[in-house]
């Protein structure tokens, strides 16, 4: 965890203006740079299949994404569009509520880059596990797609891209709006919880939906709200950041699903997303993450301020 210190993660939503009307302007400030400076990501290449006028080419109007393309331009348009996400953030901090971009991380003077990377090297080993468990279960699901050829330049656009998509909503997630629900009490369950129904919400829309209407979405919720209370817990959004990257950049690079929205060059296809698996393989793996990185502490805050021993 993040060194003793007198202010808190949630204590820095006293910083600079707090009135509630710059927290309507932030959120569209940051809607503005993502939906609408960002889709100019996704538009060119769009306005390009009509130009092109290739037969193989078509827009998936559920997802506004191209099929029959390289799977690499979807993949970059994307995740480009979430670089504007992170520009959208920092004017709302730093310009409409004027205080220090990076209190929306952590409330130490520096960013905590070894917590980040045992975030990502435990969750990235969890859910590797869970893939081979899931592969002993029921093999059939996974199919080898594996071609060295669009893999290999796949993976260098993914490692550069993919921790900048996810870290983009870590920072709008468990930063920006986490802090911001925390003018309205301090009870990390409830917190956390509200965080998880804000982050379930814009992954109404993804296609994988179609494996369980209830399940998926209860999915979404659980990584939000996990992500939500590791980043109170560890006062930081350090670990989040982490695990948060490894579980995308797992996804885009050795086990992608056929269903998926932005499918990618991986080395397995997932043919069938069973979401009961995905559910409880994800409690799960929540448990031990939780439990690995906080094993040391002597007991759970209840309320900010409280102190406690290092995590690590």
């Amino acid at each position: 965890m993040e060194e003793s210190l007198e202010e808190s993660f949630l204590d820095q939503v006293r910083l600079g203006h707090t009135e509630w009307y710059r927290y309507f302007f932030g959120v569209v400030s940051i809607l503005f740079f993502w939906l609408v400076l960002g889709s100019l990501f996704v538009v060119v290449p769009l306005v390009w299949v009509m130009i092109d006028g290739d037969p193989e080419t078509a827009v998936d109007l559920q997802t506004g994404l191209i099929t029959g393309v390289n799977p690499m331009i979807n993949y970059v348009a994307l995740n480009l569009s979430f670089g504007m996400m992170i520009v959208g953030v920092f004017v709302a901090v730093r310009f409409v509520h004027g205080r220090p971009f990076r209190s929306i991380i952590t409330p130490a003077k520096r960013f905590n880059w070894r917590r980040m990377w045992q975030g990502f090297g435990l969750w990235l080993l969890l859910v590797t596990l869970a893939s081979v468990v899931e592969y002993l279960i029921n093999p059939e699901i996974y199919t080898v797609v594996f071609n060295a050829r669009r893999f290999l330049p796949f993976a260098l656009v993914a490692l550069l891209l993919t921790p900048m998509q996810t870290t983009a909503e870590e920072l709008l997630f468990r930063g920006y709006l986490l802090q911001a629900t925390g003018h309205l009490g301090r009870n990390f369950v409830v917190l956390s919880l509200v965080n998880g129904i804000l982050f379930m919400l814009p992954h109404l829309g993804n296609p994988e939906l179609a494996a369980s209407v209830i399940l998926l979405p209860l999915f979404y919720l659980s990584i939000g709200a996990f992500f939500a209370t590791i980043t109170l817990q560890d006062n930081s959004a350090a670990l989040a950041i982490g695990a948060h990257a490894a579980n995308n950049l797992y996804s885009a690079l050795f086990a992608n699903y056929t269903g998926s929205a932005l499918q990618t060059e991986s080395i397995f296809l997932v043919t069938e997303l069973d979401a009961v698996y995905a559910l409880v393989s994800f409690w799960a793996m929540a448990v031990i993450f939780y439990l690995v990185l906080f094993r040391r502490r002597k007991e759970v805050p209840l309320a900010v301020g409280s102190t406690q021993d290092d995590a690590v």
